[in-house]
Order: structure tokens, then C-alpha cells, then sequence
């Protein structure tokens, strides 16, 4: 049977057009769906806890979305604290006061469920292999508020939650503070430094639950990141690097001109800071402070200034506390430290998390 040249170019036309379409649906299949799909979540503490979400264009503001979502369902609990996320399109939301973890979809912020068993006073949470691992501070027994004087054990701990069941299956003990957390390259780094007092940051095997590496930093380190084979750490006067695989420092910059430094973030080599209601910017591997600050914003809030921070895909954000009694406001910044927008939030807004 011959087939003309029409009829081929036919052929191929209609085979063409079904291979572009049926890949045109798999990427449809593969973008998620929901309201909150392309922006960012501020998570205000509270009292009661609220989420408020922001279109990446700064353009759409949305108070109060896990009500508006959930109208029947229970609210967040006092006090949250963190949020982190699972591969599965899932938020974890942590609130310290009612010893709860909302689980929510992240892109409609639907209830899933809620875990209340087996936390107390949890703070934050990383997502590795079908587990979380949820730091909790427990009761405080162990704030002897004395760095020469250690207490002689700690009762913070790390809950194991199993994320098919969404109950915790185990506990690790650090002994040590327990705050923020951080998985890379299949370990889980711990910051045992709590409110100025501990000096370290431990690193777990999940396989085996067991910290397998005690790595001494500064006292009072009060945020970390992991970026290119190395940990960086901050505290009060001092920016840290160790070398992630064996835990031995590269250098220090002890800094003489700023005291009070916080909220470490790494983004596109560079390190960003805060001291008091100012933002400082300096090279990653910088080992000389910043000699003036890239901008500073103004606050009347008493012990809310820079309750947030932020710096990400060319911009920085800045969350305020206010007064913890009524709403409060976000800043939004380019990195040349130029203001985009100021938008009000909800009660003591302390971080933001990006979708």
C-alpha cells in the first residue's frame, strides 16, 4: 500500500500533536493546585496562632488562612512557633504552648491532621525518609542560665514521628539544649545552644537514632546554615565555620564593632545578620565584619524588633513582634536595602516559610 506524501505529513501532524498534548498534561498533572500555590506564609505566634499568606507580587494578602480553610476545625494551638514541610506537599505547623503539630496541605492549607502525643514544648521539625524529627525543650529544668556551670544532664529531647501513622514512634536524647535542625546529606545537625547558653551542635545518625559527632562552638549560637561541604554558625559576637564531615573549625570572625548578631541566612554566597533593627550583609566567607549595616528599620516594639527574618531569590524580610496585643507588620526589602512593601500581619509575626 503506498501513502502519499499528504497522507504522511498527516500522520506525523496528529502523532505530534498528541505527544506535545499528553506532555502538556503530565506538566499540568505536576503543578500543584491551590490558593497559596505561588507566594509565602507568615507565621504569627500569637496568643493563638495564625498563618497569613502573601502572593509572591506582594499584590494579595490573606489574614487567618487555616480558618478561612478550616471553618470548623479547632485552631493552630498558643504560640506557634515553626513550620517545616514534607516531600508530599504537607506543612507541619508547631505550637510550643499546646504541645501540637498541625498538619495541613501546604497549597490549600486543608487539615490533614494533628499530632498531640508525645511532644512537649516542640519548637522545630526537618522531614528526612518518611520521618520528622522534632526538637522539644521539654519542661526547662535543665536552664541553669550559667555557662561555667553546665547542668549535669538535660531533659530536651528530639521526638521521632513516623509520617504514614503521624505519631511519634521514638525520642533521641542530645545531652544538650535542643533547637533548631537541619538535615543535610542524609545526617540531622541539632543547635545545642538555647536563650545565650549551651556550645554545640550535634550531628545524628537517623539510621541508628545516636549523635555521632558533638561539634563545640561558641556559647549562645542562635542560628546555623550548611552550605558547600561546611556549617556556619552565629552567636551574639561571633560567625563560626566547620568543616560539616568532621566537625573541625576553619575560621572564626569575633566581632569588636557589633555585639547582639542573629538570624543567620545564607543566600547566593552571601551571609546576612541582624543586630538590634538593623540588617547586615557580608561575603559567606567573610573573616571581616561588616563595617556599616545594609539598612535599618524602625520599631517601637520593645522585645519584637526583628522577631523575623528572612532573605531569599533577591529579597529580604523583616517581621516584626509590635506590642504582642494587636496586629503587626512585615517589611519586604530588595538586597540593595531598598523597602518594597509594608504589610500588616497578624499578633507577633516570627517567620516566614516559602512554597
Amino acid at each position: 500500500m503506498k501513502i502519499n506524501k499528504l497522507t504522511l505529513l498527516a500522520l506525523l501532524s496528529v502523532f505530534i500533536l498528541n505527544s506535545c498534548s499528553d506532555d502538556t498534561d503530565d506538566l499540568i498533572d505536576q503543578v500543584p493546585e491551590g490558593d497559596y500555590t505561588d507566594g509565602f506564609f507568615v507565621l504569627n505566634e500569637g496568643g493563638i496562632g495564625t498563618v497569613t499568606y502573601i502572593s509572591d507580587d506582594l499584590s494579595n494578602v490573606e489574614q487567618d488562612i487555616f480558618a478561612s480553610a478550616n471553618p470548623n476545625a479547632a485552631d493552630l494551638g498558643a504560640y506557634t512557633q515553626s513550620i517545616f514541610f514534607d516531600d508530599n506537599n504537607r506543612a507541619y505547623i508547631i505550637s510550643n504552648g499546646s504541645n501540637l503539630i498541625t498538619v495541613v496541605d501546604r497549597y490549600t492549607f486543608e487539615l490533614i491532621d494533628v499530632i498531640d502525643e508525645g511532644l512537649t514544648v516542640p519548637k522545630y521539625g526537618v522531614v528526612y525518609k518518611g520521618k520528622a524529627y522534632v526538637t522539644n525543650n521539654n519542661t526547662f529544668d535543665d536552664y541553669t542560665y550559667d555557662n561555667d556551670n553546665p547542668p549535669a544532664s538535660y531533659d530536651d529531647f528530639i521526638a521521632v514521628i513516623d509520617l504514614e501513622t503521624l505519631s511519634v514512634e521514638s525520642t533521641i536524647e542530645t545531652d544538650s539544649y535542643t533547637e533548631q535542625i537541619e538535615e543535610e546529606d542524609g545526617l540531622i545537625y541539632v543547635n545545642g545552644s538555647s536563650f545565650g547558653y549551651g556550645n554545640t551542635i550535634n550531628v545524628i545518625n537517623p539510621s541508628s537514632n545516636a549523635v555521632v559527632r558533638t561539634i563545640s562552638t561558641a556559647f549562645g549560637v542562635n542560628s546555623f546554615d550548611i552550605e558547600d561541604g561546611s556549617i556556619y554558625t552565629l552567636s551574639s559576637n561571633a560567625y563560626e565555620v566547620f568543616n560539616k564531615d568532621n566537625g573541625e573549625q576553619i575560621s572564626i570572625l569575633e566581632f569588636s564593632d557589633l555585639s547582639g548578631a542573629s538570624n543567620l541566612v545564607l543566600e547566593d554566597d552571601k551571609a546576612y545578620f541582624t543586630v538590634n533593627r538593623s540588617v547586615y550583609v557580608m561575603e559567606q566567607n567573610s573573616t571581616t565584619e561588616p563595617e556599616k549595616a545594609l539598612l535599618t528599620y524602625s520599631s517601637t516594639s520593645q522585645y519584637g524588633a526583628m522577631y523575623g527574618f528572612a532573605a531569599k531569590d533577591g529579597r529580604i524580610y523583616i517581621a516584626d513582634g509590635g506590642d504582642f496585643s494587636s496586629d503587626s507588620f512585615v517589611e519586604i526589602y530588595s538586597t540593595n536595602g531598598s523597602l518594597l512593601k509594608n504589610i500588616t500581619v497578624g499578633l507577633g509575626p516570627n517567620g516566614f516559610y516559602f512554597n
